[in-house]
């Protein structure tokens, strides 16, 4: 029976391995050319833009060519008073219009994003106009740029995703929801467990087909890579799956959507699009169950937030900026 078992397991692997295999020899790596060194990705409005040499392109795509298109960039929006510096405005679709990271301070020196500054406070502006703001301890700050914003337990309401590191015990995975018509913390991943371990959202969707929605996360990127799904279950997040080497930060930065989730293969859950730990390979992985669906390797290392670029009858291509400041883009054949 043991013997039986194990030759169904070995079968199994052998058959996973061969089509991963098949799946990766279908993806390419495309250079795009720029007009100088690229040093940012973002996604605006469902559309890639680059910033070469300080000014900003559109990706466009078609089926065999890649070319930047000139975009005159908006001025940026004066952030709130009282705003996190460099923090980013998360704006929402339902009873909530607007969220921001707010009371900025240096309590915690740990610098991951570029400074040593972190905020105190997170702010909420209902859709009526009234704001609340959720405050932490002393013990804790938002180690974080800009909240995310995801119904995660169905009913109807966004629930707000965030970034808290305690001084002296690591960062965790926090959610904000209203109870009792006042905002609080009501779930939190256990710390990491000492100072400067810190973890980033990788990505939030339905991953593991359920029908409600996930939260992939890296914990410390830069030094273990492990990407951990947590799912909203009995009214707390609990893991539901984790795989190794991976990686969606550079220390240093602000660039923190080093991945992107789209639908890379073909059963119609949704996916992830990563780089390995050591940023040499793009990873497409799927918690259908875990595992890699294809790994491509890249001409340098990867360096800047990944967009995603739709294209007709096939995955969509994965675009980002490498260390060497070129583009390219990661699509099938």
């Amino acid at each position: 029976m043991h013997r039986a078992l194990l030759a169904c397991l070995v079968l199994f692997a052998c058959a996973t391995a061969v089509q991963t295999a098949a799946f990766a020899a279908e993806w390419r790596v495309q250079r795009i050319d720029t007009p100088a060194r690229v040093t940012a990705v973002e996604t605006v409005d469902g559309q890639v833009q680059v910033n070469a040499g300080g000014l900003w392109y559109r990706v466009v795509l078609d089926d065999q060519n890649a070319r930047l298109q000139f975009i005159d960039r908006p001025i940026k929006v004066k952030n709130p008073d009282g705003a996190l510096p460099d923090g980013r405005i998360a704006l929402g679709t339902r009873d909530i219009a607007r969220t921001w990271f707010a009371e900025p301070t240096d309590a915690y020196d740990h610098g991951i994003l570029g400074d040593k500054i972190e905020a105190s406070a997170l702010v909420i502006e209902r859709r009526d106009g009234r704001r609340e703001t959720v405050k932490l301890n002393a013990d804790a700050v938002f180690e974080d740029l800009e909240p995310r914003l995801a119904d995660l337990d169905g009913d109807g309401h966004d629930e707000i995703i965030v970034v808290k590191s305690y001084l002296k015990r690591g960062s965790a995975l926090a959610v904000i929801a209203e109870r009792k018509g006042k905002f609080e913390i009501v779930a939190e991943t256990p710390p990491l467990g000492g100072p400067h371990q810190w973890l980033n959202p990788a990505g939030i969707g339905d991953f593991n087909g359920d029908g409600k929605i996930d939260i992939a996360l890296v914990r410390q990127p830069h030094v273990v890579g492990a990407l951990e799904l947590w799912s909203w279950i009995g009214g707390g997040l609990r893991k539901t799956a984790e795989l190794a080497d991976t990686v969606n930060h550079v220390s240093g930065t602000r660039a923190l959507h080093m991945s992107a989730a789209g639908y890379f293969d073909s059963d119609r859950v949704l996916d992830l699009a990563i780089p390995s730990l050591d940023r040499r390979r793009l990873r497409l992985l799927s918690f259908m169950p875990a595992h890699e669906i294809a790994s491509v390797a890249l001409p340098a290392k990867a360096a800047t937030d990944l967009g995603l670029i739709a294209i007709e009858n096939s995955p969509p291509a994965v675009v980002m900026g490498l260390a060497d400041g070129s583009l390219v883009a990661v699509r099938r054949n």
